[in-house]
């Protein structure tokens, strides 16, 4: 098993579904799980801290679990059948523990109310994980120091500086990274 944290909820802009985007602590994989809207919708909101005028599911799931002194251990995304993800949750009532067959989005939802950590299972990672790919590379650094720069000089009324300034980003954005960093 695989500690995982939430890396957010996102829309698929080719399905127009949702995923909920779980990052494995321990590699650089990130784990996109399809959910349905309202599953979405309620680990968004868990995770932005907005608490409806009333209950959701999954508040009331936990305020029941709560009310019976019932704790959430851990959950754990444990495989991927026919492009299904299954999860179960590890529950402890009175030093019992209980192992509860449930949808991942439902999974993440109640850990994330109940504060219980998330972990996944390494096959599935294997299978179903994408490697984490920082966006930011030294090409982009480097474009973004030179705005920066052009911006300060704009507001210093450095206009000659300033369009130096411009012609170095025009020329830096024709080049490839590649090329940027080979030089």
């Amino acid at each position: 098993m695989i500690s995982a944290k939430i890396h957010g909820v996102v829309l698929d802009p080719i399905t127009n579904g949702f995923a909920v985007i779980l990052k494995a602590e321990a590699n650089n994989k990130w784990l996109p799980i399809f959910v349905g809207p309202f599953e979405a919708q309620a680990i968004a909101l868990e995770l932005e801290h907005t608490k409806p005028p009333r209950p959701l599911t999954h508040d009331l799931m936990r305020n029941i679990l709560q009310t019976l002194n019932v704790t959430i251990v851990k959950i754990n995304v444990v495989s991927l059948k026919e492009a299904t993800f299954h999860a179960t949750i590890f529950l402890q009532h009175n030093s019992n523990p209980v192992e509860i067959d449930a949808r991942p989005s439902d999974a993440i939802a109640l850990a994330l109310r109940m504060n219980a950590p998330i972990f996944v299972e390494e096959e599935v990672l294997e299978k179903a994980g994408l490697d984490y790919q920082p966006q930011e590379n030294e090409h982009s650094r480097n474009i973004k120091n030179l705005q920066i720069k052009l911006s300060q000089a704009i507001e210093r009324e450095a206009f000659e500086e300033a369009a130096k300034i411009r012609d170095e980003i025009k020329t830096t954005l024709q080049q490839k990274p590649s090329e940027k960093q080979s030089q």
